[in-house]
């Protein structure tokens, strides 16, 4: 197979007139000049082919190194004057949108932002960081525009507090979709009317068609899919339950730790951690401090044992079974003193519908939960976006698995035989 310069450097209608190495800011710079093989111009809008140009300048594209050479193609570019369209420019398809970059160098750009910081990717393809956040912005806003949505029946929602105050972010992923797990949108605070973005891009055809959703018992949330899913069954994350229920064991904990002895306090203080953990994951020293504990006070010894049991909550799959179970659980609170459980109880017996739904649909929002550490990061490295809309596809493509995979040949184009 035989092909020639212009074919590897992937650029039709355009020969070689010279190539000439030249020193700048301290790099090496192969500067290739090129020039038309070709007498008509297209339009950049609707592409019409055209005899005349209206005007032209020189313009310098910059283009994958070649070896070790950063390399810059200079060339002429044509404003045209069409029919049906006026003044455009010609459309040149090897050049981005993005900036004065071809389309296989702001590829390669884009796969790069993926596993390394915007300084990096300056340094080792010598573009400016704003170049590079507006080719890795713009990349990612095609992609998300132009998503496969179809197949999609079950959505989780969670939120992630941002910065100090009341500041969160929303995340809506679809947990059940021929893709598997995936974040779809990412949308400011955690209101009802927060979420009206969200379900104008979703649509209304698709959100009908979805059955489940997981979510904490926040009533936002809640109010929201109700409203628009007609079909949906709406699914309390056991995850969020378990959470409340070691909040209250803590407040237990703190209780018995103000009231105990002088003698016993060292038993019961800095043992937060290993009082809130499951049982079966505490070893070694850990489990003999838990012991210590659990010999030391009856109260702490009831509310860790009503704890260690609450989980088993889940393993039914009848929800009359499973409700009997509560109501056996709620029954061992008698006489046992420990007002957050009873708080606690009355929370659940309050959403209890939406718990026992687990039964039917046995989801969680753990595909979220995982991904929160790595939210949290994005948005403590994203001081230097000043750009919320990008910070906000970076995080959809942190965690969608399709999107941030790395694919470092993904860019190449092939060569004509």
């Amino acid at each position: 197979m035989r092909c020639n310069l212009t074919t590897l450097l992937g650029i039709k209608g355009y020969r070689i007139s010279g190539i000439a190495v030249e020193e700048r800011k301290g790099r090496r710079v192969a500067v290739i000049d090129l020039i038309r093989s070709r007498r008509t111009f297209e339009c950049g809008v609707c592409g019409r082919r055209l005899k005349k140009a209206h005007s032209h300048w020189g313009i310098e594209i910059k283009h994958l190194p070649l070896w070790e050479y950063s390399t810059i193609l200079r060339l002429t570019r044509y404003r045209v004057h069409c029919p049906a369209c006026g003044l455009t420019m010609e459309r040149m398809p090897f050049i981005a949108e993005e900036g004065r970059v071809t389309v296989p160098m702001a590829a390669v750009v884009f796969e790069l932002c993926k596993v390394m910081t915007h300084k990096a990717v300056g340094l080792f393809m010598n573009l400016h960081r704003e170049t590079i956040k507006r080719i890795d912005k713009k990349a990612l806003e095609k992609i998300q525009a132009t998503r496969p949505l179809d197949g999609i029946t079950v959505l989780g929602v969670d939120e992630v507090a941002i910065g100090e105050g009341q500041n969160y972010l929303t995340l809506i992923s679809a947990l059940e979709s021929p893709r598997g797990p995936e974040m779809l949108y990412v949308a400011n605070g955690r209101r009802e009317k927060d979420l009206k973005r969200f379900w104008r891009w979703f649509g209304k055809k698709r959100a009908r068609l979805i059955t489940h959703a997981a979510m904490d018992m926040w009533k936002a949330f809640r109010n929201s899919f109700k409203s628009h899913c007609p079909n949906v069954q709406i699914i309390y994350d056991k995850f969020h339950v378990i959470r409340h229920l070691l909040e209250a064991l803590n407040k237990v904990r703190i209780t018995e730790l103000r009231r105990a002895a002088k003698r016993f306090r060292h038993v019961l203080a800095g043992k937060k951690f290993i009082l809130l953990s499951r049982q079966a994951h505490v070893r070694g020293k850990a489990r003999q401090a838990l012991n210590q504990i659990l010999n030391a006070n009856q109260r702490l010894f009831k509310a860790h044992m009503l704890k260690e049991s609450f989980g088993h909550l889940w393993s039914y799959r009848s929800k009359t079974w499973a409700r009997r179970f509560f109501d056996g659980w709620v029954s061992q609170l008698k006489w046992s003193r420990l007002k957050p459980y009873f708080r606690f109880a009355r929370m659940v017996e309050k959403h209890l519908d939406g718990i026992l739904a687990y039964c039917d649909k046995p989801i969680s929002l753990g595909y979220l939960e995982a991904t929160n550490l790595k939210v949290r990061n994005l948005i403590r490295r994203a001081y230097g976006y000043r750009d919320e809309e990008y910070m906000k596809l970076k995080i959809i493509q942190t965690c969608t698995p399709w999107m941030g995979r790395f694919q470092p040949w993904a860019w190449a184009h092939k060569i004509p035989s």
